[in-house]
């Protein structure tokens, strides 16, 4: 019985991750995501809106 559980176990560790992958989003979209993101993180005050910035325009230079 042990082994039975081990081996349910060990199969679903393995098969639920595939099944529970991200949504795949258009470039565009990402970048607009990191933008809100990073948009934020300066409301919090953990970046400049000079980083946000650049990293807002770094993400539409590598990915669009």
């Amino acid at each position: 019985m042990a082994l039975f559980t081990l081996n349910t176990l060990l199969i679903l560790s393995i098969v639920l991750p595939l099944t529970t992958q991200a949504t795949p989003r258009s470039d565009e979209l990402m970048c607009e995501e990191v933008a809100e993101t990073v948009n934020e993180s300066v409301t919090f005050g953990t970046l400049t809106q000079a980083q946000a910035d650049r990293i807002t325009d770094r993400c539409y230079e590598l990915f669009t």
